[in-house]
């Protein structure tokens, strides 16, 4: 059962890596060093993906708490950035930020050292434009997701950056996806 659902994670993981690159190039489908640039990218992310080693690490019901942990990063910077106004960067770097100071609080909390990880993830999610969500519900929603997808690429792609980013943007699509299907 573990190896499926790292199966899975692997390739929801790479599918959203594809689906970003897909959509740039339909952005700007008549240039063709980009085309050129994002399907050689392509090549050189899938091939680095399936040579990196795998960590193992078991915590499953600890890994539950990150669904909370993410909800709770995306809900702070989705309020400081619209309700607050200062914008996405600057609320997900404060989000960041002050995640980053957590672990200081109490050195010897095992808690607070995980916790700046899955906030920061919720980051991003929270750097959704009101324009594609559709206010707080979207938001929770799609930060429910981002955790899930969190939580099964736990041992995918340790090391590479963008990891975060990318969890987030699985999210979000898939979020905005499954809303246009069902309503």
């Amino acid at each position: 059962m573990n190896k499926i659902l790292k199966a899975i994670a692997f390739f929801l993981f790479i599918g959203c890596h594809l689906a970003f690159l897909t959509s740039v190039l339909f952005e700007k489908v008549n240039n063709l060093w980009l085309i050129l640039g994002v399907l050689c990218s392509s090549l050189f992310i899938t091939y680095a993906y399936y040579h990196k080693s795998i960590q193992e690490e078991e915590h499953f019901l600890e890994d539950l708490q990150d669904i909370v942990y993410v909800s709770l990063g995306g809900l702070i910077t989705y309020f400081i950035s619209t309700d607050l106004e200062f914008g996405a960067v600057i609320a997900a770097g404060f989000t960041g930020t002050v995640a980053s100071y957590l672990p200081s609080i109490s050195k010897s909390s095992e808690w607070l050292k995980r916790t700046p990880v899955p906030l920061y993830c919720g980051a991003f999610v929270g750097m959704t434009a009101p324009s594609v969500s559709s206010g707080y519900s979207f938001i929770i929603f799609s930060c429910f997701l981002t955790g899930v997808l969190f939580i099964s690429a736990k041992n995918v792609f340790n090391g590479f950056g963008g990891k975060l980013g990318t969890i987030a943007f699985g999210g979000v699509a898939l979020s905005s996806l499954l809303i246009y299907l069902l309503f």
